[in-house]
């Protein structure tokens, strides 16, 4: 009798995985991570309760049947801050995260100077042109950041919009802020200050001289309300075919970008002397609830998903990792640029609305719409932060 309950028990393994999430390229990563670690893993019985609408932090405060919680970066600095998520800084450590993982990885769980979550997989936001729809066009391509001004003006004078596809949990106006914003705002100031109030947000004045260089571009008309649109599947047809010349996208569709004539606008500025910070985003951040129970198995999921055969399974379906060694095996072609941005990032590449509060992120959206469209002000990131905590 003891025999069979031993075996009972051991039947009775269980794993609950939380998850939120808001895009489909993510999820999809998600799902097929779960159903890999299910094959290795048969006597363990995994639950996924999906959640639709509601607040994340109501539920796991309520002890929601949660091991795993899988979700954004927002919500992981929501939960940690109620003292709802296990700090796993000892996971790290003994995992060796520093040196397997990129820095922006890292950063990207790491909140207040401890790590509560591990970031799934990076997609970088990128540039791309095509070769042979720029000598079509006459047009020369940009060697750098400098010159892709330059190419803006000149499309928007041809009237040819700038495709941007990026995943779904990303809004374009704060896509195309990013990569003015993390080149002058330090996301560590940003983030040791999450949503402390009207007046230290008031008091960053790399902010407004972000948006006084989004005011400048839209002056000079290397940017406008018809300079980018929303992309989609068949934008990245045509941009392959070579009818698009230009896009704005996230390195998560970079699998279809095979030819040899499209290439990454390089994120060098001034003749090189110096590099933008290329905005990351790491939209599916694992996350262990204080209440989790249980642990083995936990600690099995996580350490499947961020093994080196897992993450060589994502880089073999097109994808580029944050595992540094698996990336070893990219060479060439557009990811190779992943890679180096990868390399070179550190936690100023977190995309900057993954430092500031839901609040803040709707009223820059707003306010970009209103740039975008002509409208001036020496005080937009004041009326921004003024209309956010009014």
């Amino acid at each position: 009798m003891a025999c069979n309950k031993s075996k009972d028990l051991e039947k009775e393994k269980q794993l609950n995985v939380y998850v939120d999430l808001k895009d489909k390229e993510s999820s999809s990563i998600l799902k097929s991570a779960i159903e890999e670690y299910k094959k290795d893993n048969a006597k363990v019985k995994v639950s996924v309760n999906n959640v639709i609408g509601g607040k994340i932090e109501d539920d796991i405060a309520k002890n929601v049947n949660a091991d795993v919680i899988v979700t954004s970066r927002s919500n992981m600095i929501k939960l940690s801050r109620k003292g709802l998520l296990s700090d796993i800084g000892n996971f790290y450590d003994e995992n060796k995260f520093s040196d397997r993982y990129y820095t922006v990885v890292n950063a990207y769980g790491r909140f207040n100077d401890k790590y509560y979550g591990i970031g799934l997989i990076p997609y970088t936001m990128e540039v791309l042109y095509n070769e042979d729809s720029f000598k079509k066009l006459n047009l020369k391509v940009p060697s750098n950041m400098d010159e892709l001004k330059i190419i803006l003006k000149s499309l928007n004078d041809m009237s040819i919009r700038v495709p941007v596809i990026i995943t779904e949990s990303l809004d374009i106006n704060s896509a195309l802020a990013s990569m003015i914003i993390n080149n002058k705002v330090s996301m560590g100031k940003l983030e040791s200050k999450y949503d402390s109030g009207a007046e230290f947000y008031k008091s960053l004045n790399e902010m407004q001289q972000a948006f006084n260089d989004i005011s400048t571009f839209v002056k000079k008309n290397n940017i406008n309300k018809n300079t980018f649109e929303i992309g989609n599947d068949s934008s990245i047809n045509k941009f392959v075919k070579g009818d698009i010349p230009l896009i704005i996208s996230s390195s998560y569709y970079f699998k279809d970008f095979k030819s040899e004539n499209i290439k990454v606008v390089d994120n060098s500025l001034n003749g090189g002397s110096s590099k933008i910070n290329v905005p990351v985003i790491c939209n599916s951040i694992i996350c262990v609830p204080v209440n989790s129970k249980n642990s083995e198995e936990t600690n099995s999921f996580i350490k499947f998903i961020v093994s080196d055969n897992f993450q060589k399974k994502l880089v073999g379906e097109g994808l580029v990792s944050g595992n540094k060694k698996v990336n070893s095996s990219i060479k060439s072609g557009v990811k190779s640029a992943v890679v180096k941005h990868l390399q070179e990032s550190t936690e100023n590449n977190i995309i900057f609305v993954e430092n500031i509060p839901e609040r803040l992120k709707s009223a820059i959206s707003s306010k970009m719409d209103e740039m975008l469209s002509g409208k001036q002000s020496t005080k937009m990131w004041e009326d921004i932060v003024n209309e956010a905590y009014r």
